[in-house]
């Protein structure tokens, strides 16, 4: 079993003025407690976190501690996309470009298909419904 976390998450969890920092404090929790087992970030998302994070808040402290919470963290695993699951993940974008999936958005959907068990996502994005499950 295995948990992604995805990039709104992640910031809701570091940014006490998020409006789902509760709810992502709450779920991370259980995370770390191993409800869903392995923890994975991408380091699509970690790219995607940090940038957003510095757009939205100016705010090279929050940058600085979401990146060290994941680096520091002995439960999450950050795993890299191969150059094979690069163009995996840019034919999915393609193919799901309607639906308002982003490039870091698909490559979470190609890491998770080389995962047999249970996979889930933690996320505030809908546009994942119906493409993993999502913890609520």
């Amino acid at each position: 079993m295995v948990i992604f976390l995805d990039t709104g998450f992640i910031l809701a969890i570091r940014n006490s003025d998020d409006n789902n920092h509760m709810k992502a404090a709450e779920l991370m929790k259980e995370c770390l407690a191993g409800k869903f087992g392995r923890i994975i970030v991408s380091d699509f998302v970690f790219d995607e976190t940090v940038t957003l994070t510095l757009v939205r808040t100016h705010n090279k402290n929050l940058v600085k501690d979401i990146g060290e919470f994941i680096f520091n963290s002995p439960r999450i695993n950050l795993l890299h996309l191969s150059e094979t699951e690069f163009l995996a993940t840019w034919e999915l974008f393609l193919k799901y470009f309607e639906k308002g999936l982003s490039f870091t958005d698909c490559s979470i959907l190609v890491m998770a298909k080389l995962f047999e068990s249970n996979v889930y996502i933690a996320t505030f994005d809908s546009h994942f419904e119906g493409l993993l499950p999502i913890i609520e």
